[in-house]
């Protein structure tokens, strides 16, 4: 008699499934399960995080894309960003969160007043226009936004990732 290939998990979230462990071999497949049910939710609940399913997402990504375009036109930012299509529409994002963040931290908690806020974050912002640019710099803190675009680095046009020897 074989071991079994699929058994029941009772996840962290309290339901439990049938998880299909023939990948494991059949001496690992018990720890397997139990760590499954220690560490993880059941896919039921795993897609209600994630915002369901990938139809969800595209529509709430367009969304978030939306407004993204929508703020950049209203803040004076430039609504298009260098990059491939994949890379500016993510960019746009990350910097339409980066900038209502930094708004958040530096203007309501009294840090900065909008006019400084226009000069040190808005401005500095409108002259960057790679999408590479704030997509290596979307994890930097929100306070640390005016710095961050008071020396934005070397943006390279056109500069290659290759190696050349």
């Amino acid at each position: 008699m074989s071991a079994a290939t699929h058994l029941p998990v009772t996840y962290t979230c309290g339901h439990t499934e049938n998880r299909d462990l023939s990948d494991k071999p059949a001496g690992q497949r018990a720890r397997s399960a139990r760590w499954y049910g220690e560490h993880l939710v059941c896919s039921r609940c795993f897609k209600k995080q994630q915002g369901g399913d990938a139809g969800d997402r595209a529509a709430r990504d367009a969304k978030e894309l939306a407004e993204a375009t929508d703020a950049a036109e209203r803040d004076g930012l430039p609504p298009a960003l260098i990059g491939t299509e994949k890379q500016a529409a993510w960019a746009l994002q990350v910097r339409h969160r980066m900038i209502r963040n930094g708004y958040a931290e530096l203007v309501e908690t009294g840090t900065l007043d909008d006019a400084d806020f226009q000069a040190d974050v808005l401005e500095p912002a409108a002259r960057i226009d790679r999408a590479r640019w704030w997509i290596d710099n979307r994890d930097q803190p929100a306070k640390d936004l005016p710095d961050l675009l008071a020396d934005p680095g070397t943006i390279d046009a056109g500069a290659s990732t290759e190696n050349v020897a």
